[in-house]
């Protein structure tokens, strides 16, 4: 008797494991669905008020301002000559003293 009920003891060990699990991915599913609801309510307010700040600027700031032209470019400089390389002297022998 006394090794059959230590048979049950593991097995109640090794089913709790697995409801650990699925309360886990419970909760976390939860967390998910609350984030993603707070953002919809949230995010359309958030939007507007940026939008509101963006046009108390002006209508030539920011994205909504239309572009300049491209500036034409300037001429390259010509490049100056290379000077030719001189000639390396050679060397000169010392006098043994």
């Amino acid at each position: 008797m006394r090794h059959a009920s230590r048979g049950r003891r593991r097995s109640i060990r090794s089913a709790s494991g697995g409801q650990g699990l699925v309360e886990y991915a419970l909760t976390l599913a939860i967390v998910a669905v609350v984030v993603v609801a707070i953002l919809l309510t949230v995010g359309t307010a958030v939007s507007a008020t940026l939008t509101k700040a963006g046009d108390a600027f002006g209508p030539g700031a920011g994205a909504t301002a239309t572009p300049t032209a491209t500036p034409k470019p300037t001429k390259t400089p010509k490049p100056t000559k290379t000077p030719k390389p001189t000639k390396t002297p050679k060397p000169t022998k010392t006098p043994k003293s």
